[in-house]
């Protein structure tokens, strides 16, 4: 019971650090192109682990790690694993493109 809680409250700050990685790495950028700046910097690489800190954040939140994502005696992934890993491959390339195209809609290359 009280390991459940801990992964519940793991997942919690999983996706408060994703939180702040996107108001640092998205939204800040995007305020900056609505305020006319010169140039936006944004960060790429940091859209992969905003989608990581999701993608994993919500699955603790929710299942409490009910359904194992890894298995440690072989060191592979399960089958849940696999999947959150392709959740977080479709959510980071989806971010990724999100980004740059309304950035570039914006005017900025």
């Amino acid at each position: 019971m009280f390991g459940e809680i801990r992964y519940r409250l793991g997942g919690m700050l999983i996706l408060l650090v994703g939180v702040v990685m996107a108001w640092v790495a998205v939204w800040q950028p995007l305020h900056q192109s609505e305020l006319g700046a010169a140039t936006v910097t944004w960060m790429p690489r940091i859209v992969v682990l905003i989608a990581v800190c999701t993608v994993f954040g919500l699955y603790l939140l929710v299942t409490g790690n009910r359904y194992p994502y890894r298995d440690a005696e072989r060191q592979s992934l399960t089958t849940a694993g696999w999947i959150l890993f392709s959740i977080t491959a479709l959510t980071a390339l989806a971010g990724f493109f999100w980004m740059d195209a309304t950035l570039k809609s914006l005017g900025y290359s």
